[in-house]
């Protein structure tokens, strides 16, 4: 039967048998990985740790220098479960009978409980690998941070992607035989338009769609000019 994280531990002289125990309680009151516990909270040596779950388990162990996530791997697991679990996704690959490998650095491989929750997320096999926990918890923050920063924010001008809506569209009577009348480009419309042509061009638009009636309009506007009037 493979041995747990805190036996694996206490065998290699690392915690006490009490310390142990208490390490035990509290992962499960706070709901924390025990690898957590044990480094943080009682001060094992990481590395020492490393070393006897790689002896034990026969887990390779990563280089914290040369490992680079890549940014496939990396949204295949969202930062919130891999910060929650201690993992790191590394890499996918092909395993040759249609389904995909997750090359999987954790900090602590013996927790089956996380092995599984991934598992159950991904839906790949997974290949392991041990970092100790600081590096685990570096990598991921800085994993993270470059993908988000590589996702291009794209600014629209006002208006843009909006199409045009007209009494012939409410009315469904445009099709493919429906001579249109030739027009600018939006784009060049919106440029050239004041604030107030923006604005009544876009209640229109929101009244055709059906998301408030002229009436409701006039209602607000008239709303407006009366607490206008009561700050004067």
């Amino acid at each position: 039967m493979p041995r747990t994280l805190g036996e694996i531990a206490l065998d290699a002289g690392l915690v006490s048998k009490a310390d142990a125990a208490r390490a035990g309680r509290i992962a499960e009151e706070r709901r924390d990985p025990l690898i957590v516990v044990l480094v943080r909270e009682l001060g094992v040596d990481e590395v020492a740790l490393v070393a006897a779950v790689r002896r034990h388990t026969r887990t390779p162990i990563a280089d914290p220098a040369s490992v680079r996530p890549d940014g496939e791997a990396l949204r295949v697991l969202p930062a919130d479960l891999c910060r929650r679990l201690r993992v790191l996704p590394l890499a996918v690959s092909a395993d040759g009978i249609g389904g995909q490998v997750l090359r999987l650095a954790m900090a602590d491989p013996t927790d089956t409980s996380a092995i599984a929750e991934v598992e159950d997320l991904c839906g790949h096999e997974l290949q392991l690998s041990i970092l100790p926990l600081s590096a685990i918890e570096e990598l991921t923050e800085n994993g993270y941070r470059d993908v988000t920063s590589a996702i291009p924010r794209i600014r629209r001008r006002f208006g843009e992607g909006l199409m045009p809506t007209t009494a012939l569209h409410a009315r469904g009577g445009l099709d493919e035989t429906t001579e249109v009348p030739a027009t600018a480009p939006f784009h060049a419309i919106v440029d050239e338009a004041d604030v107030g042509l923006r604005h009544r061009a876009l209640v229109q638009v929101l009244i055709a769609k059906g998301l408030i009636t002229e009436d409701e309009y006039e209602d607000a506007v008239r709303e407006l000019l009366r607490r206008r009037d009561e700050d004067l």
